[in-house]
């Protein structure tokens, strides 16, 4: 999983307090079979990985690696939408759920 500048900058403006963390999981749902989900956590679960970035701890739930592998997060503002986006190479129009058929390990 890839994380631009724009989206770590973002991330770390969001976490409220030391000690914090973002852990990230593909959860079954949406228009193509999966979707994201990303939360502010205290404290990762003994199967997440976790993923390097200066100052910003990421997680990823352990199962979900494969489904997110070719994914890349992104923080896009805009006048009528604002938020994190997720560029999969079979997702949705909405950038919001994709398809777990072109997973490596799926």
């Amino acid at each position: 999983m890839q994380i631009t500048a724009n989206a770590q900058n973002k991330l770390r403006s969001l976490l409220p307090q030391p000690g914090r963390a973002f852990r990230i999981k593909a959860l079954p749902g949406g228009c193509k079979g999966f979707t994201y989900d990303l939360k502010i956590i205290h404290q990762a679960n003994p199967d997440d990985v976790l993923q390097s970035f200066p100052d910003l701890p990421i997680y990823i739930d352990r199962q979900s690696l494969p489904y997110l592998e070719a994914v890349v997060m992104d923080y896009v503002e805009g006048l009528i939408n604002s938020g994190f986006t997720f560029q999969h190479p079979d997702s949705c129009s909405c950038g919001k759920s994709f398809s777990p058929e072109t997973c490596p390990s799926s």
